[in-house]
């Protein structure tokens, strides 16, 4: 099982995203949070809200997953990041490898 964390700046947006590849099987769940984050983006500070999403997926998943976020992504440069959890109850792996496809 592998998470797949990108950020977004709407609910709406984050909602869309989480059920199109819930709808596909793409994905087991995803989560949204809100977060407020801090950077430099050509040569300027930016403290904005937005929110954090989590899709939870089996790794074999990941380029295609990956490739829809980025289609559907509005940043010009979107975080994308893939993390390998360090344990994960076994039956919560299982939920997640027979819920996608």
């Amino acid at each position: 099982m592998i998470i797949i964390q990108t950020t977004i700046d709407e609910d709406k947006k984050a909602k869309d995203l989480i059920n199109l590849l819930l709808e596909t099987n793409k994905i087991a769940c995803g989560t949204f949070n809100k977060i407020q984050s801090s950077y430099i983006w050509k040569e300027e500070l930016i403290e904005e809200s937005e929110l954090e999403i989590c899709l939870y997926t089996k790794e074999s998943l990941m380029d295609e997953v990956v490739d829809i976020v980025k289609q559907r992504h509005t940043y010009d440069l979107p975080k994308i990041i893939v993390i390998e959890p360090v344990y994960t109850l076994p039956e919560y792996e299982e939920w997640v490898k027979n819920s996608t496809t």
